[in-house]
């Protein structure tokens, strides 16, 4: 009897039904070939909407750089994070503008007198190009000018969107605020939400053994990228204003348009200062003289030298692990791959990248080799048996 309750009746198993069984799964080699095509067409997808891909790409980089830069002032906002996010984004527009206001007050009589006499100085300096150009065999049917060398300058930079950032201002001022604005709106909706709400989500679109990794790749790339904001905005500062003061004692003209080029230069690491001095040396070249041209040099070699030894080995502490060789051909690799943003987030791209093959190909291949040697087992000492005498 007991046998028989225990064994299941053939209407019980016909109320219940057949037993279930979970999902089948696909074989290895479906997987491998459906992995495959998956990535393939990532790629072809990246590669034929690639201006529209990298420019969304590079404004979610922007963006993240904002955002932790602004993240530490968020526990002195009281309030719920929307509502901080929103208090912190206003109060950087309201300074940025009033910096720019207070910036502009003193020194727009200054510029414009400048910009005002800019026709004869690009005309003098075109003839001292023309007359250069012509005592080394170059330039005999086209001679070299001020719009030409610019133009070159941009197309070796960033190819053609370098051409079009000299050329079409207003165009170029256009694209500019509406890249700031898409920063500053995507920079606030990321301070909207804790860390953990993106990361892990993120996280989630690799393999469980990799999402650690991921995690602290991030959790370590933020506190780089502020450093690196900190450090360019304080050379910045300390750019111009050494500027101004040397420009000033060497007598050259266009004082503080120069300043503000060579300040603005900073933002591209070792190439932007260079750009920057050789066209302070061209300018003094043709207005003031071979006296003035070695007092630009003198100017670019100290600010340069105490920028390099003193001001950002003290506020990097090690966030740009990268030598310097690879980040002068990288600033040319991304000014050709994303045109002029390319140039501007150079650094930050470097910095991206070096992050993540630290996590997932440096380390990993440190503790694949550290693994086997701390898992080895250890032999303890046989005793030493003396000999009976």
């Amino acid at each position: 009897m007991l046998a028989s309750m225990s064994e299941p009746t053939a209407m019980t198993r016909t109320l219940h039904g057949p037993p279930t069984r979970g999902p089948r799964r696909l074989p290895p080699w479906a997987r491998r070939i459906s992995t495959l095509a998956i990535w393939m067409i990532v790629v072809f997808l990246v590669v034929y909407f690639f201006n529209a891909v990298s420019t969304v790409l590079l404004g979610v980089l922007a963006a993240a750089i904002v955002a932790t830069t602004l993240y530490p002032l968020m526990r002195f906002i009281p309030g719920p994070r929307g509502v901080a996010a929103g208090v912190l984004g206003l109060s950087l527009i309201v300074l940025v503008a009033g910096s720019l206001l207070g910036l502009s007050l003193p020194l727009a009589k200054p510029i414009q007198y400048r910009l005002g006499k800019w026709s004869e100085t690009a005309a003098a300096i075109d003839r001292f190009l023309a007359e250069k150009s012509g005592k080394i065999g170059m330039g005999h049917d086209h001679p070299l000018s001020v719009a030409e060398l610019f133009k070159s300058v941009g197309n070796f930079l960033a190819g053609s969107g370098g051409q079009q950032f000299f050329s079409r201002s207003a165009d170029v001022t256009l694209g500019i605020l509406l890249w700031l604005v898409f920063i500053f709106i995507g920079s606030i909706f990321l301070l909207t939400e804790s860390p953990d709400a993106l990361i892990v989500p993120a996280s989630r679109l690799l393999p469980p053994r990799l999402r650690p990794k991921l995690r602290h790749m991030l959790y370590d790339l933020g506190p780089r990228l502020r450093r690196w904001v900190l450090a360019t905005g304080l050379s910045m500062s300390i750019v111009f204003t050494a500027s101004v003061i040397g420009y000033s004692i060497v007598g050259l003209q266009f004082v503080v348009p120069l300043a503000l080029l060579a300040a603005m230069c900073e933002i591209v690491p070792t190439i932007g200062p260079a750009v920057a001095g050789v066209i302070a040396g061209l300018f003094a070249a043709a207005t003031s003289g071979g006296a003035a041209v070695a007092g630009v040099v003198i100017v670019y070699g100290v600010i340069q030298s105490v920028e390099a030894y003193i001001i950002l080995p003290m506020i990097m502490r090690g966030a740009v692990k990268i030598h310097p060789a690879v980040t002068l051909f990288s600033v040319v690799l991304w000014g050709k791959v994303f045109g002029v943003p390319g140039l501007m987030l150079a650094i930050p791209i470097n910095l991206t990248l070096w992050a993540v093959a630290e996590e997932f190909i440096i380390d990993q291949r440190t503790d694949a080799a550290v693994a086997p040697v701390a898992e080895e087992p250890r032999v303890s000492p046989e005793p030493i048996q003396r000999r009976a005498g």
